[in-house]
């Protein structure tokens, strides 16, 4: 289970910091195990800001964060590592999250070599193919840089990255919000398939609330910096036929 308690998240602008913008305003929510909570909000509500503060990414100003019963805002950054493994963070724009200048294989092999995970070349081969086909890319895609694959396939590679540490929670923040309908659901479908296969927690992030109702156990809707709504799937629908997005949120 992951936890966040009163979170705030003040960021300052302009030349000299003067202006303060508030991300986050007190927020708190918790997400059980094994658990979909869809976040919805508009650009700039703060669904992003919560996203990365729960992973510790970013680090509060003020509240707490939650993880398997641990306080992960009291730990200094070498205990805090160990529990960082367990959480992993899909990105809306999958080219961002791979180094251009690496085969796919790479980008996919690294964690396995940052956190010797692995004892020989062979085992880390039989690894990487076993999470490339587990996504649904083929051994050709390994070989290939990112600008030479596909959207979808890009997006396909950066989740298997993300499985390759056995995560327990995954904030997924628009991950198909890139990508052509058809492909939207293929990735839609793996991320379902793959949370019920591993029992694995997500954090979705997404501005559209007809998705929302269709993949998550609970939608929270944010605005302002603030958890303004919780609903469940059949609750959301039941609204979505008599009442507009910015109702909603208001």
């Amino acid at each position: 289970m992951i936890k966040g308690v009163n979170l705030w998240k003040v960021f300052k602008s302009g030349i000299i910091g003067k202006k303060k913008i508030y991300a986050l305003k007190g927020v708190s929510l918790e997400i059980k195990d094994g658990e979909t909570l869809a976040l919805v909000g508009e650009s700039g509500s703060g669904k992003s800001t919560l996203g990365r503060i729960l992973l510790m990414l970013i680090k509060p100003d003020e509240g707490r964060v939650i993880f398997d019963g641990v306080d992960l805002t009291s730990l200094g950054n070498k205990e805090l590592r160990k529990y960082r493994l367990k959480m992993q963070l899909i990105p809306q724009h999958p080219d961002e999250a791979l180094d251009p200048r690496w085969r796919i294989y790479d980008s996919i092999a690294e964690p396995l070599r940052i956190h010797k995970l692995v004892e020989s070349k062979e085992e880390e081969q039989n690894k990487v193919y076993e999470l490339a086909e587990l996504v649904g890319l083929k051994e050709e895609h390994l070989s290939r840089y990112p600008h030479e694959i596909s959207g979808g396939e890009l997006q396909r590679a950066v989740i298997a990255r993300a499985l390759t540490l056995n995560p327990k929670f995954i904030v997924c923040d628009e991950p198909t919000s890139m990508l052509d309908v058809s492909t939207q659901a293929s990735i839609i479908r793996l991320l379902l398939d793959l949370q019920r296969r591993f029992k694995m927690t997500y954090l979705f992030i997404t501005h559209d609330l007809e998705l929302a109702s269709v993949i998550a156990d609970r939608i929270a809707i944010m605005n302002g910096g603030r958890i303004v709504k919780e609903l469940k799937p059949d609750e959301l629908q039941s609204q979505l036929k008599n009442e507009v997005y910015e109702e909603l949120i208001a």
